[in-house]
């Protein structure tokens, strides 16, 4: 047992996921959910994500040897704030936030005593609410672990959790971190938002719509809220993604606009060679 005693602010999803794989790896023990919902915090226990739960998250983590911060990523530092003084000496706090730096600069205003190691699991739904939650969501998928300086001991120790439930850790620091899933995840979800918006009229032609534009366009139906929130935290960092995938979008038209078949040869196999270096998951 890695963690005696957790509490998962946010028990949602991704923190509900958590613990069901945690507790089922035999890594986590005791589990304190907290949400502001009646309804999730009923819903924890009920599918085992939670042995008891509470709205006030400044009581769930007094004696908390691992706190993990499953909330909405603006208001992960406001939450690291007020759970500061309720903190133990020797906890463990880390998050699930999709964007780091903010997080991370937060945490330094944490106790002494406390250890922070940020987190992101690379993992998710379209569908969110702990009633969706499932201990094989992190199976083969990367978990970017982002530590503050001195926590060796705590990155150790949640290095252990992560390959536990079934994931593969990658240590990186925030900077690259926010520079690169602005290209692997915050892009392509503006990108689908965007694509499915371009349709126009012509999404209701549900006998025109191909499997290949339902695929990509999936992630377009992710929540709004939660969407809106990390584009905002990384907007930096999108819009020179954005710039990089509209010069190349002008590219296409160029060539479309010459009817030049060489360029446009060219352009679909640097897509497909791009395409076949990602692999499968």
């Amino acid at each position: 047992m890695l963690f005696e005693r957790v509490t998962i602010i946010g028990i949602g999803l991704i923190g509900g996921s958590f613990a069901l794989a945690g507790r089922e790896a035999g890594v986590l023990g005791e589990v304190v959910g907290v949400a502001r919902s009646e309804r999730t915090l009923l819903e924890a226990v009920h599918v085992g994500a939670a042995d008891r739960t509470t709205p006030d998250a400044l009581e769930a983590v007094r004696d908390a040897d691992l706190v993990y911060i499953a909330t909405p990523v603006a208001t992960i530092a406001g939450t690291l704030a007020r759970i500061a003084p309720a903190l133990r000496d020797g906890c463990v706090v880390t998050d699930a936030g999709s964007t780091k730096r903010a997080i991370m600069a937060a945490a330094q205003d944490l106790p002494p005593g406390v250890s922070f190691v940020g987190g992101h699991p690379m993992a998710g739904s379209e569908r969110a609410g702990v009633w969706e939650a499932r201990a094989a969501l992190f199976h083969g998928r990367t978990y970017l672990l982002t530590p503050a300086p001195g926590t060796d001991e705590a990155l150790a120790k949640l290095h252990e959790v992560v390959v536990a439930i079934g994931a593969r850790p990658v240590v990186v620091d925030a900077e690259t971190h926010d520079r690169l899933v602005a290209r692997t995840s915050h892009l392509p979800h503006l990108v689908a938002a965007a694509l499915a918006s371009a349709l126009g009229e012509a999404c209701m032609e549900r006998d025109f719509i191909s499997t290949g534009l339902r695929d990509t366009t999936r992630i377009a139906g992710g929540p709004i809220d939660v969407w809106r929130e990390i584009l905002m935290a990384n907007a930096d960092e999108v819009l020179k993604a954005l710039d990089g995938f509209l010069g190349e979008a002008g590219r296409w038209r160029e060539a479309l606009e010459a009817r030049d078949e060489a360029a446009i040869v060219e352009l679909l196999a640097r897509g497909r060679d791009c395409r076949r270096k990602m692999g499968e998951q």
